[in-house]
């Protein structure tokens, strides 16, 4: 099977969508079927940086539709409808997918002209944009992408994502695939290497957080939490590791003024140059992994570092909850609640015995419950059944 994944960012960007991605095209590519990443240059990345390709699968990294949007013998509102296709038609013409899977709301109009212009091909439909609803005419686009442009097939990653898409207009082909994630093995040197990074010795205890920069992940929180343990703790560090992507520069720099005004700053180490490839040699390298989100529509990091074999703090939170089905695998929290927060993590920094059974025990939950085989078979039987 040829699979074309249309995917607004990609690996290096951090986020849950471009770790899907990234996951998604090299379980299938592993499965032996062909993939063709369709996605964005970011900012800074040297144009057609991917034409030496250095992955299993292709990857076209598309650029010249930016000429056209600045092009004075355009029409701005048209290019900014239609500047990807020009590229996109020369991509998918050479590869000539079988399916195509858009990973957005924003690709799914994409996705949607792409098939009713391709006689044969099949589209299914992932999303993780979380309250889209909540921005301008946000409940518009879901009806038209939902209810209107009706992919083949659903991809919901969570029960979250398969509800919404019930609501807004599909109730049938939609397929709830809760993600998967790969169970990473990070030899000691590469552990040493990430702990170098960030200059923290084997004695001090590393807590790790990652996502995109924005308020509804919670760092704001993490950092209140930490900076009230760090008096008494001063072998603790914390790594906050994300992107402004899609998300905000302004609570970037917020986060930056908290630790400095709450006198841990020389404690916090802020990584915005982690790619979305080595965040499970990071959580490798951690001692705790905190993802205190304030809402979630599954949370990969929560998978993410549970399948690195290290112990889990967490929110109680919809999405979380998904993963989260016993008390045994993560530590819960209410969300925005920094004395809670502050507790879990105290019980984790106190007590290495429990450090250790959350450790194993979310490992093992993931292995059971969140493979990224399990994924990617039941991806395939519904991608090859369209």
């Amino acid at each position: 099977m040829r699979v074309a994944i249309l995917t607004a960012s990609f690996d290096p960007v951090i986020g849950g969508a471009e770790t899907y991605a990234l996951n998604l095209a090299e379980g299938l590519t592993a499965c032996g079927h062909q993939v063709m990443v369709l996605t964005d240059t970011p900012h800074g990345m040297e144009l057609d940086s991917d034409k030496v390709q250095t992955r299993p699968y292709g990857v076209a990294r598309l650029w010249r539709y930016r000429d056209r949007l600045f092009d004075a013998q355009k029409l701005p509102w048209e290019e900014m409808a239609f500047s990807l296709t020009e590229e996109l038609k020369v991509h998918l013409d050479d590869f000539r997918p079988d399916v195509l899977v858009s990973n957005s709301l924003d690709t799914a109009l994409q996705a949607a002209m792409i098939r009713r212009s391709t006689p044969g091909l099949a589209w299914a439909a992932a999303f993780h944009e979380h309250a889209p609803e909540n921005e301008p005419f946000g409940t518009g686009r879901m009806a038209v992408v939902y209810g209107d442009l009706r992919p083949d097939a659903v991809l919901a990653g969570s029960q979250f994502y398969a509800d919404r898409a019930r609501k807004y207009g599909l109730v049938e082909n939609v397929n709830m695939i809760h993600h998967g994630v790969p169970m990473p093995v990070v030899d000691a040197r590469t552990t040493a290497q990430w702990r170098a990074r960030y200059q923290i010795g084997d004695r001090e205890l590393m807590i790790v957080c990652v996502g995109r920069l924005k308020a509804r992940k919670g760092m704001a929180e993490l950092i209140e939490a930490f900076a009230s343990l760090a008096p008494r703790e001063r072998r603790l560090r914390l790594v906050i590791a994300g992107t402004v992507s899609s998300a905000s520069l302004e609570y970037s720099e917020r986060l930056r003024s908290l630790a400095l005004e709450l006198g841990c700053a020389d404690l916090v180490r802020f990584d915005e140059t982690v790619t979305a490839e080595q965040v499970p040699a990071l959580f490798a390298a951690a001692d705790i992994v905190a993802q205190p989100s304030h809402e979630e529509g599954l949370g990969l990091a929560v998978l993410e570092g549970m399948a690195a074999r290290r112990p889990v703090v967490t929110t109680r939170v919809d999405g979380i909850n998904e993963i989260v089905t016993r008390d045994d695998v993560a530590v819960q929290v209410e969300a925005r609640d920094v004395e809670g927060l502050t507790g879990a993590l105290d019980q984790m920094i106190t007590n290495p015995h429990a450090r250790q059974a959350y450790a194993e025990a979310g490992y093992a939950h993931v292995r059971e419950n969140f493979s990224l085989s399990g994924m990617v078979r039941r991806t395939v039987e519904v991608l090859a059944s369209l």
